[in-house]
C-alpha cells in the first residue's frame, strides 16, 4: 500500500515559508539540512503524516552535482529552469527494496534505493531509504519512492513531541488531492497500474485513488505534465492563494 507522504515545493528561501504560512494559519517550522544535496527544508505537516516540504539550495556545487543524478526531484527542478513551485511528490511505503526490485522487472530506470538523512535544528538526524525512477524521455516524473526509518506511530509521536507536529490554526487540515495538468490521460493510467491505485475516468480527468489523497490528472495541453495545484481540506475559512508559483486551494 502506497500513501502520499509528501508534495515538494521549492521556494528561494524556505525559512521565509514559516512566517509566511504560520500567518496563513498553517503550522509551519524549520526542517534541517540535507547535506549530501546542498539543500535544506521548511515542513508543513497534516493528517496521516503527509506533509508540505518547501525546500530551497544552500551549496549550488552540491546541487548541481545532485542534478545530474537520474529522475531525482533535483534533476526535475534543474530542467525546468529552476523554477519555484510544486515539483515533484513522494510516496511512502514499507517495503522498498522489493519495490526497487520490481519496478526494474517492469523495465524502469531505478536510482536506489540508499540511505539518506537529515540534520534537524536541534542536532537530531532522521534517515530514510529513497528511489527515484523512471523512463528516458517520460512526459510526466513518476512520485518517488520513500521508507522512514521508524514505523508511522512512532514517527507521528517523536514529530508530536517536537512540536513539528501542531494544531493548526485554520483548522484540522488535510491535503485532499494534488491536481495534475497532463498532455496524455494514458500517464494517470500507468501510475494507476504501477501502484495498483483504482480509478474514476471521465473523457477530460482521471482520478487515482490512495489511501490519503486523490491524484486528479486534467488534459490541458497549454501547461502540461506539472502539477496544477495542491487542495487542502478542513480549513476553517476557503480560499486560494499563490506562493513561488505554486498554487493552493484551502476549503471547508
Amino acid at each position: 500500500m502506497y500513501k502520499l507522504d509528501h508534495i515538494v515545493h521549492f521556494v528561494t528561501r524556505p525559512e521565509n515559508l514559516v512566517d509566511q504560512m504560520n500567518e496563513l494559519g498553517v503550522h509551519t517550522v524549520p526542517g534541517g539540512r540535507h547535506e549530501m544535496w546542498g539543500t535544506y527544508n521548511s515542513l508543513s505537516y497534516f493528517h496521516n503524516l503527509s506533509y508540505i516540504e518547501f525546500i530551497g539550495i544552500f551549496d549550488e556545487e552540491l546541487f548541481r552535482q545532485s542534478a545530474k543524478e537520474p529522475f531525482t526531484l533535483h534533476e526535475t527542478y534543474e530542467n525546468r529552469l529552476r523554477k519555484n513551485g510544486l515539483n515533484r511528490i513522494a510516496l511512502r511505503t514499507n517495503h522498498i527494496e522489493e519495490d526497487a526490485k520490481r519496478l526494474k522487472a517492469a523495465g524502469y530506470f531505478v536510482n536506489g534505493p540508499a540511505t539518506f538523512s537529515r540534520k534537524r535544528p536541534d542536532g537530531s538526524i532522521v534517515s530514510w531509504k529513497l528511489f527515484h525512477f523512471g523512463n528516458i524521455g517520460q512526459e510526466l516524473e513518476f512520485p518517488f519512492l520513500i521508507e522512514w526509518e521508524n514505523d508511522d506511530q512512532t514517527r507521528f509521536d517523536e514529530l508530536t513531541n517536537s512540536g513539528t507536529i501542531s494544531e493548526h490554526v485554520l483548522g484540522k487540515l488535510t491535503i485532499k488531492e494534488v491536481i495534475f495538468n497532463v498532455s496524455n490521460l494514458e500517464l494517470a493510467k500507468e501510475w494507476a497500474q504501477v501502484f495498483d491505485f483504482k480509478v474514476e475516468s471521465t473523457n477530460t480527468k482521471i482520478k487515482i485513488i490512495t489511501p490519503n489523497c486523490n491524484f486528479i490528472f486534467i488534459a490541458n495541453v497549454d501547461e502540461p505534465n506539472q502539477i496544477k495545484e495542491a487542495v487542502i481540506s478542513g480549513a476553517s475559512k476557503e480560499f486560494n492563494i499563490e506562493i513561488e508559483n505554486a498554487k493552493y486551494k484551502f476549503i471547508s
